[in-house]
């Protein structure tokens, strides 16, 4: 093993297994240490079980490569703030991250929360991996999409299938985890002309930093 180590950051979703393979394929090529970093927004024992299960399966491709897999909870801190910590605590000098904004990860792709993560983290090794191809790989684990708006509600930016009269913030296509009861998915929406997906967890969308006035 060298001096270098890395670290992978992955949330909720089907690309998680793609970021860490191509962590594992690093680390293995440079001989280094790896670590994965996964934040949920609630606690651990809240989580359902497809979280549990794509927890476990990504706990298991880390520790079988050798890895060290790590699962925090927000706790309402910021993106740059967990991963900048962990980092810290891992000596880590390599960092890859998903560039879809299906992510809490999605926040670090601003111009100012960049140079804040590298400002925190010093001398480190950013790779960042494109996503934009997500769609053909949903087919594995979700179901066919589905059109829906989004509209606010009390609760925060919510998915609906008829808006009986609500105003109607955007629209997207939602693709539903397989094996789950809930609207628990990933919704496609194009913004600023481009496509992004994010996390839909009971009806909710997690990722709603993106749906700020401008960006619609």
């Amino acid at each position: 093993m060298n001096s270098e180590k890395i670290m992978v950051c992955v949330y909720y979703g089907p690309n998680g297994e793609r970021l860490i393979r191509r962590g594992i394929h690093l680390s293995q090529l440079i001989q280094s240490p790896l670590c994965v970093l996964s934040v949920i927004d609630h606690p651990i024992d809240e989580m359902d079980q497809q979280e549990e299960k794509y927890i476990e399966a990504w706990r298991k491709l880390t520790e079988e490569a050798g890895g060290t897999f790590v699962l925090l909870e927000s706790h309402g801190q910021e993106a740059a703030d967990i991963i900048a910590s962990t980092a810290q605590k891992h000596d880590v000098t390599q960092l890859i991250i998903g560039q879809s904004a299906q992510t809490r990860w999605q926040e670090i792709m601003k111009g100012s929360i960049v140079n804040d993560l590298l400002e925190k983290l010093g001398a480190i090794d950013l790779h960042i991996v494109a996503v934009q191809r997500m769609q053909a790989q949903l087919e594995e684990t979700h179901e066919e999409g589905v059109d829906v708006e989004v509209v606010q509600t009390p609760r925060g930016y919510e998915i609906a299938y008829e808006t009986h009269g609500r105003p109607i913030v955007i629209e997207g296509i939602f693709f539903k985890d397989m094996h789950t009861d809930f609207d628990n998915g990933l919704l496609k929406l194009c913004i600023n002309g481009q496509y992004q997906y994010l996390k839909v967890f009971k009806g909710k969308l997690i990722d709603e930093l993106v749906l700020e006035p401008q960006s619609l």
